[in-house]
């Protein structure tokens, strides 16, 4: 353990983390991109420059560790010049779909554009773009579109070292570089939707959340994952009673910042036009609602009538549910 100082304020930290982790202990925040704490250490895109005292330079909060004695600046005028300056390099070919990018509301190029971002551009070149990518979908959940792309490199890496099956990459160089499939070889891994949300703009997004809800629109509640006996922690993203998308809860004990898309899309099987009240069929063969009291007496009694019952067990239900339904 040693003490670092980060703008004024003195913290206990692990020796060896980085100073982007270190200065979430003193609760301050250093912009970045291509971090991703269970990612590797990549250094690309210059967005979390701080100022360390004694270095001549500024530093990569993400790759520079921490040392007992460390003063460290994430907020002044010089780190704040160097983020504008970074900013303007990424904005140069970014297009304006905000209004309509499902990312926005939680999009960090969003939010940091708004802190460094100028009001005009000094440009007046033409913007790069990407014909025929604006919508592509490179697997089974995962639409892609190119314009967006920062070259983070965070869905590559992972496919690299999460899934190990390593179906993105980079083509071609320079200002026409692309992020894209091999042919033949979709985006279809156990996990592929978690590429949209470790992508820190609206590069990659899911065709089942693709222009369904904004998401200041919805509602969100912390849950479990019934999709298996794992018990994935996630958020449930909600409106009038409506689920419209899963998404990971980081729990490092049980799955990271991660969640499969068996589990990611298991919503899709609740039907809001469920039964949810007990309905008995009368003597005149109309089914109505009824009490629970008058439901387990009809019950009781067909049963018994009958002599033999069967169950229709679903792989959907829970342990407990399949548990009672032995049982029976």
């Amino acid at each position: 353990m040693g003490k670092v100082t980060i703008d004024g304020i003195e913290v206990e930290v692990q020796d060896g983390i980085n100073i982007i982790e270190a200065a979430k202990v003193a609760d301050v925040h250093v912009p970045h991109f291509c971090y991703h704490p269970s990612l590797t250490v990549v250094g690309q895109c210059r967005m979390c420059l701080v100022e360390v005292e004694g270095m001549p330079k500024l530093q990569a909060g993400c790759s520079t560790t921490v040392k007992d004695g460390m003063k460290i600046h994430v907020w002044n005028e010089k780190v704040e010049k160097a983020r504008r300056g970074q900013m303007e390099f990424l904005l140069i070919n970014h297009p304006l779909d905000c209004p309509i990018c499902d990312k926005a509301g939680e999009c960090p190029l969003q939010d940091y554009s708004f802190n460094y971002g100028s009001v005009e551009s000094r440009y007046g070149e033409f913007k790069r773009t990407y014909p025929g990518m604006d919508r592509t979908a490179i697997g089974p959940h995962v639409v892609q579109n190119m314009n967006r792309c920062i070259h983070c490199t965070r869905c590559i890496r992972f496919c690299q070292e999460i899934t190990g099956t390593n179906e993105l990459a980079f083509f071609k160089r320079g200002a026409a570089t692309e992020v894209g499939v091999f042919p033949g070889t979709p985006l279809d891994n156990w996990m592929s939707a978690c590429v949209t949300d470790v992508c820190p703009t609206g590069a990659l997004t899911t065709r089942e959340f693709r222009f369904e809800s904004r998401v200041w629109n919805l509602e969100s509640v912390d849950s479990i994952c019934n999709g298996c006996d794992v018990g994935c922690n996630i958020f449930i993203g909600y409106r009038n009673g409506q689920i419209f998308r899963y998404r990971p809860r980081v729990n490092p004990d049980v799955n990271d910042h991660w969640l499969c898309d068996y589990g990611r899309f298991s919503y899709e099987r609740y039907d809001t036009d469920r039964v949810v009240v007990p309905k008995v069929r009368n003597d005149d063969d109309y089914l109505g609602i009824s009490t629970w009291g008058e439901a387990l007496d009809a019950i009781e009694k067909a049963v018994k009538s009958a002599g033999k019952i069967a169950a229709i067990a679903s792989a959907n239900m829970t342990k407990e549910e399949a548990t009672l339904a032995k049982a029976l």
